[in-house]
C-alpha cells in the first residue's frame, strides 16, 4: 500500500473532563481509503461520560486526548474507489477493523484452527471516539469499507441516527431467530430503547400487541405509540407470558432493576440481549437464569452489514416518520470548541429524551 499525500485536520480534541482544545491532527492518506468531512453528528452518552469525567479513573489516562464523537454523516473529499463521488454523502462506519490498521488484507478462514472473532469484537480495532480521535475533526481518513453511500430519498438528519441504529440492530441480529415465537419487550424509554423497539417494530415487523416496552418516565413511554408499554415501578413482571426475548436498554445504575426484572419476566429457554452500559459490577439473579437455562448476549458495536440493513429500511416512509419524533426542532451549529462545549453541556443540563444534533461549519 503506498502512501499518496498527508492532509491537515482542524480538530476539537477533549483534553480533561469538559476542556476541549483545538489542534491540527495530520493524516497520511493511503490506497483503498477515502478522505470524508464531517457534517452532522449526534451526541451519544459515551461522548458525555468522557466529558464529564464520569469513566474510571485509567480509561481516562488511557484514551485522552482525542476528539470525540461517533455517530455522524459527511461528504467525500477524496477517494480513489470509482464507487464514490466527490462531494458524496457518505454515513460514516466508526469501528476500523484491526486488518486495516496493520495494512494488509486478512483473507477469512485462512487457518483451520484459527478461531475468526468479528471486527467489531476484535480488541485489536479502533473505534472513533474511543482512544481514537472521532467525528470532531475537519477530515476523516477511513478505509473505503468504513463508508457507506446515504440514498437521495433519505435526509441527513434521519442518516445521522444510522450508527446507534445500527447498533440496535445488531443486537436484535442475535435473537431474530425467536423473535416470532412470543412477545418481546424492550427494557429503556431512552434514545436507545426507542430505536430498538422502532426498529423491532419497522423492520422485523414485530405488532404492537407483541412488543412490550418498559420504562420509569411516563412523558417518554407516551412517544413509543407503535408499542405497548408499562411503567416498571407498578408492574408485576412474574405475571407476564410468553416474553421469549428481551432487549435491556438502560445502562448506568438502573442495570441492575432492569437485567433482573427481565429475568423474572422471561420465559423458559428465552434471550436476553444486553445493550446498557455500566461503569459498576450488576449484581445478577443468576438461580432463575440457571433454571430457566436463559441466554444472554452482550453487545454494544456493529457491523457493516446492520449499517446496510438500516440504509435498506430507510425506504420505508413510516419508519422514517418514527425516528424524526426523536429529532431536535433545531441543530446546534459548531464553529469552534466553544461551541462545541456549550452543546455538550446543554445537553447534559436538559436531558432532552431526544438527541442532541451537530452541525459541522469548517
Amino acid at each position: 500500500m503506498k502512501e499518496k499525500n498527508i492532509i491537515d485536520s482542524r480538530a476539537f480534541q477533549l483534553v480533561a473532563p469538559g476542556e476541549f482544545e483545538e489542534i491540527t491532527l495530520q493524516h497520511t492518506v493511503k490506497d483503498n481509503e477515502v478522505v470524508v468531512q464531517p457534517i452532522m453528528a449526534s451526541i451519544c452518552h459515551a461522548d458525555l461520560r468522557y466529558y464529564t469525567g464520569q469513566r474510571r479513573k485509567e480509561a481516562l489516562e488511557r484514551k485522552l486526548p482525542m476528539a470525540l464523537l461517533h455517530e455522524g454523516i459527511g461528504l467525500v473529499i477524496e477517494s480513489e474507489d470509482k464507487s464514490f463521488e466527490e462531494g458524496q454523502r457518505v454515513v460514516i462506519i466508526p469501528n476500523i477493523p484491526e486488518r486495516r490498521l496493520k495494512d494488509r488484507i486478512e483473507v477469512a478462514n485462512d487457518s483451520f484452527n484459527k478461531r475468526n472473532v468479528a471486527d467489531n469484537y476484535s480488541q485489536g480495532s479502533v473505534f472513533l471516539g474511543s482512544g481514537y480521535d472521532g467525528i470532531g475533526q475537519e477530515h476523516l481518513v477511513l478505509p473505503v469499507e468504513n463508508v457507506i453511500p446515504i440514498p437521495d430519498d433519505v435526509p441527513n438528519e434521519i442518516a445521522v441516527l444510522t450508527e446507534l441504529t445500527s447498533v440496535s440492530l445488531h443486537a436484535i441480529s442475535h435473537v431474530s431467530d425467536c423473535i416470532n415465537e412470543g412477545k418481546v419487550a424492550v427494557f429503556g424509554d431512552g434514545p436507545v430503547g426507542y430505536l430498538t423497539a422502532a426498529a423491532l417494530h419497522h423492520v422485523y415487523d414485530i405488532p404492537k400487541d407483541n412488543l412490550l416496552v418498559f420504562g420509569a418516565i411516563k412523558e417518554k413511554l407516551e412517544h413509543f405509540d407503535f408499542a405497548t408499554t408499562h411503567l416498571v415501578q407498578d408492574y408485576n413482571f412474574r405475571a407476564e407470558k410468553d416474553v421469549v426475548v428481551v432487549i435491556e436498554c438502560t445502562g448506568g445504575h438502573f442495570s441492575e432493576n432492569a437485567i433482573n426484572q427481565a429475568i423474572n419476566l422471561i420465559e423458559p429457554q428465552g434471550k436476553i440481549t444486553l445493550m446498557g452500559v455500566s461503569e459498576e459490577r450488576v449484581p445478577l439473579n443468576t438461580r432463575d437464569v440457571l433454571e430457566k437455562g436463559l441466554t444472554m448476549y452482550g453487545t454494544s458495536r456493529s457491523t457493516a452489514k446492520d449499517f446496510q440493513t438500516f440504509m435498506k429500511a430507510l425506504q420505508n416512509n413510516d419508519y422514517q416518520r418514527t425516528l424524526r419524533k426523536i429529532l431536535p426542532n433545531q441543530h446546534e451549529v459548531i464553529r469552534n470548541v466553544n461551541d462545541l462545549r456549550e452543546a455538550m453541556e446543554e445537553t447534559i443540563e436538559n436531558k432532552s429524551w431526544k438527541k442532541t444534533v451537530l452541525r459541522f461549519d469548517w
